[in-house]
């Protein structure tokens, strides 16, 4: 074999060779990008079940509301007609006071009365007197008969008074002890409807209130979730965009340099920042303490959003949280990320120039008003954007 023959064939192995470790370089980060995109779609069907569900957890909790209002309307009509029995309570309690110290007042009387006739009677019998014929037929003429007579009839009126009186107290007590009878056959009446009442009260409001704690409960374990899903999904997104930052590039290098220079202000009509990068902050849509990864800047719906630098479009779509977004590599572990946008402008893959508009200013996915959220990404980790501007 001549010696060029030997070179040309060489030329050919070396060729071959490197193409094969190139080739397979490509196809690792092809399945590794895949792999990871994969995860983040899975991430974000579970964040979007776990969504749905706290969902419908709130749609059932505002339809307990709407019950809950009426049972609290039936809880004052409950509570009014509590007070009524109340008062009807008390009233009882005043009028069977009444009656009890007139009992005791005609029992008195009747006992006392008693005790004189008694006393009386006594004394008639110490004396001799037995009865009325002896006191008649004992006169000593017929005035002093008539005048027995008369004597002996005022006893028999007093005596007969007396026993009457007697018998009407006697009645008395006795209609007394019914009407008292019947105040507590009615106070025991009122005393169970009291009872009734206040324990369907109560009941209603363990049920509704145990409900609400239920749904209080799946409304926090879907949140959650949520946190955690976002916060896989983020992870996912800084890998994603690092190992594109790291291997993207038209020769197959695993180390793109970075394309230099500071970044151009992503909306040149608004210069308003309305929330810093910072490590933890309230979130607006949430209003739980969370780390904010990028600066927010204020603008006007369908302002235009530019290329904060030269680069490779490596995500242009739905990002979840983000809302349309996009991601562009700039080479050298550095990235950007323009979130919440209204419409985007560029695809995966195309290269874009420093300056040049990407998309419009929107407030889709987790945003409360229009603005453009934009990160800065090295490695995959979030940095404050502030330091890349001159």
């Amino acid at each position: 074999m001549s010696r060029k023959m030997l070179k040309i064939t060489a030329i050919v192995i070396i060729s071959v060779f490197v193409f094969g470790i190139a080739a397979s370089a490509c196809a690792q980060f092809v399945y590794a990008d895949t792999s990871l995109q994969q995860k983040l779609d899975k991430a974000k069907k579970e964040k979007s079940e776990a969504q749905k569900k706290i969902d419908n957890a709130n749609s059932e909790k505002e339809k307990t509301l709407e019950t809950m209002e009426k049972l609290e309307k039936e809880v004052g009509q409950i509570q009014t007609q509590l007070d009524a029995i109340n008062e009807q309570l008390s009233e009882t309690e005043a009028q069977l006071k009444i009656k009890e110290e007139e009992l005791e007042k005609a029992t008195k009387e009747a006992d006392k009365q008693f005790e004189d006739f008694q006393e009386r009677f006594r004394v008639m019998c110490e004396g001799g007197v037995v009865n009325y014929i002896e006191i008649l037929f004992s006169a000593e003429s017929f005035s002093d008969f008539l005048d027995r007579i008369e004597i002996a009839q005022e006893i028999a009126e007093y005596d007969r008074n007396i026993f009457d009186h007697m018998e009407e107290v006697k009645n008395t007590i006795e209609n007394s002890k019914n009407e008292i009878e019947a105040i507590k056959e009615e106070q025991e009446k009122y005393k169970i409807e009291t009872a009734t009442q206040k324990s369907a009260l109560s009941s209603k409001l363990a049920e509704q209130n145990r409900y609400i704690n239920e749904l209080q409960q799946d409304i926090k374990a879907n949140e959650k979730i949520m946190e955690e899903k976002q916060a896989a999904m983020d992870a996912l997104i800084s890998q994603i965009s690092a190992s594109l930052s790291k291997n993207t590039s038209s020769g197959g290098s695993s180390n793109v340099k970075y394309v230099g220079g500071d970044f151009a202000w992503p909306t040149p009509s608004c210069y308003t920042i309305t929330s810093h990068f910072s490590p933890a902050r309230v979130n607006p849509v949430s209003g739980k303490l969370k780390k904010h990864t990028g600066t927010d800047i204020g603008a006007s719906f369908g302002a235009s959003i530019v290329a904060a630098n030269s680069g490779t479009v490596t995500l242009a779509g739905w990002n979840s949280g983000y809302g349309n977004c996009v991601i562009i590599d700039h080479g050298g572990g550095r990235a950007t990320l323009y979130g919440h946008m209204s419409s985007i402008g560029v695809k995966k893959g195309q290269s874009v120039t420093k300056g040049q508009q990407i998309g419009k200013v929107g407030s889709t996915g987790n945003s409360t008003g229009p603005h453009l959220h934009f990160e800065v990404l090295i490695n995959g980790s979030a940095v404050n954007p502030m330091q890349f501007f001159n």
